[in-house]
């Protein structure tokens, strides 16, 4: 048996003992306006022929429009109304409901059996992937990542809804209780895991003869390993989320994840986050700024997204940890970046710089991810006391916080002694200690903390995970007995590089142009 087969079998839901426990009875048969059938009819067409540039125009433009003018505050018709439109094709329903169910999840609050139901489609159709040796479907890149973030989306609110079970119906309490494999964090992990192998997606950057428009399953594949990576972060486990991002190609733009915007903003928020978390802040600061000026440089094409609220969002949540890292390591960054960093949390970023933890706490609790316990809270002392249980849904938040916070405290001094090193080339030690108002075993001990916290890994070049040691300060220092010798390691920006660099450049132009244009004949 398959690796995939055992766990279809092990992660798959028995639809009766929904319909069985129904808590609210959905309507399965309703009237289909017109304009909606007109809309079925040519979307599986397209679907049927594999024309993905039609698909993905009637995906991303045609569904939200009618979203909007019919469905604005209700779901669309259940997946039975359609089916006979559609000759009751599998695929077509499965892709169906994945867009009927994602559509409720975001307009309106889903019941305990739409949860249940969506969980069940997409093993349906994850496994129809996975069992398929020949997949007769070619559907839009956007599409398929919206598949995966919307799947771990629903993963992640599952966990929030579980844990808030105080004075909720003994019903649907019992639901939950007897069905643990719904929404299970080791089958959502392994569902990602097996898409990754299914597609050979931990290749797709590697291979010089990648299809243009590569398959379904190679794609799944490839958004499943980010999907995976952002699944580790919402747990808390920074080391494996950055080594499984590792096959992803993050230079000279060969990456697939460039393809859709909304892949690469949330590749680098991740990446960036975990980054700052794990110390680096030499890379967070990188890649923050550099998907912060990729955004300003392609703002016009957002606003046609409908995904635009949600990179909007994004947006302001970077800047935000963007202000975090530069208050705790300052370095260079872009001036526009700057300008607009400034302009936004100058006054903030002030406060940080003083220590005020209160200002790291609020910004850290906006910007970072909603982070998730797996585990299941204990139904039977639920069930014993519904009042009184005690509902821990945000202790996820609280621990990385707090983790957090800790490292804002140890690193409490250093702007301070940074300050006072900047002023000086030598200066005894007692000295700086009396500046710092510390007694010499504390003040030896700040000193190694500023080495400690200064030094770390910084990305080199290949897998994300890679760095090579060396300080992030722009001040260092080392100790001569009682004397504290200063240097400088700011690298001066060299600007007639610049200038020359940019000369030759357009000399390759000009060049280029002179040979395209041929003189007229005389």
């Amino acid at each position: 048996m398959d690796d995939f087969d055992e766990y279809s079998q092990a992660g798959s839901f028995r639809q009766e003992s929904v319909n069985q426990q129904s808590i609210t009875e959905q309507p399965r048969y309703v009237a289909v306006p017109e304009v909606v059938k007109q809309f079925i009819n040519y979307f599986y067409r397209h679907i049927k022929d594999r024309s993905v540039f039609d698909i993905h125009s009637m995906y991303e433009n045609s569904f939200n429009k009618i979203t909007e003018k019919y469905f604005k505050q209700s779901p669309w018709p259940p997946a039975e109304s359609i089916a006979p439109l559609v000759n009751n094709d599998p695929i077509f329903m499965m892709l169906y409901k994945e867009l009927y169910f994602r559509h409720i999840y975001a307009k309106i609050i889903p019941t305990l059996e739409q949860r249940f139901e969506s969980w069940k489609n997409y093993c349906d159709f994850f496994n129809h992937v996975l069992s398929s040796n020949r997949l007769d479907l070619d559907l839009p890149g956007q599409w398929l990542w919206d598949m995966i973030d919307e799947f771990i989306y629903q993963f992640q609110a599952f966990c929030q809804y579980r844990s808030k079970l105080k004075n909720r119906p003994k019903e649907e309490i019992n639901m939950l209780q007897n069905n643990p494999q719904i929404w299970n964090v080791s089958s959502v992990i392994n569902f990602l895991q097996s898409l990754i192998n299914k597609g050979n997606a931990t290749q797709a950057d590697k291979d010089p003869n990648r299809e243009e428009i590569p398959s379904v399953s190679t794609l799944l594949g490839y958004f499943s390993i980010i999907g995976l990576c952002r699944i580790h972060c919402l747990l808390g486990d920074y080391h494996l989320a950055l080594k499984t991002i590792a096959p992803i190609e993050l230079t000279a733009h060969k990456g697939l994840f460039t393809q859709v915007i909304a892949c690469h903003i949330t590749l680098y928020y991740y990446m960036g986050f975990i980054y700052m978390m794990m110390r680096r802040y030499v890379d967070a600061i990188r890649t923050f700024s550099s998907i912060l000026l990729y955004i300003s440089r392609t703002k016009q094409y957002h606003t046609r997204s409908y995904q635009y609220d949600q990179i909007v969002k994004k947006n302001e949540q970077m800047y935000a940890l963007l202000a975090i890292c530069l208050s705790l390591s300052p370095q260079r960054v872009d001036e526009n970046v700057h300008t607009l960093l400034r302009d936004k949390y100058a006054d903030k970023m002030l406060k940080m710089q003083k220590g005020d933890e209160a200002t790291f706490e609020e910004l850290f609790s906006y910007a970072c991810p909603k982070f998730v316990t797996p585990s299941a809270p204990n139904f039977i002392a639920i069930l014993q006391d519904p009042v009184n249980a005690q509902q821990n849904q945000q202790e996820a938040l609280r621990v990385q916080t707090k983790l957090f916070l800790q490292e804002v405290k140890e690193q409490t001094l250093i702007p301070t002694i940074r300050s006072y090193l900047k002023l000086y080339t030598t200066i005894p030690t007692q000295k700086l200690s009396d500046f710092l108002e510390l007694d010499q075993n504390t003040f030896r001990t700040a000193l190694l903390c500023y080495k400690h916290k200064t030094r770390g890994l910084a990305w080199s070049g290949g897998a994300a995970s890679n760095g090579d040691w060396q300080f992030s300060s722009d001040v260092d220092f080392y100790l001569e007995k009682d004397m504290a010798h200063i240097s400088d390691t700011k690298v001066q920006r060299k600007y007639s590089d610049f200038f020359i660099r940019h000369i030759h450049k357009f000399d390759e132009i000009i060049g280029d142009v002179s040979k395209e244009v041929k003189p007229p004949q005389q």
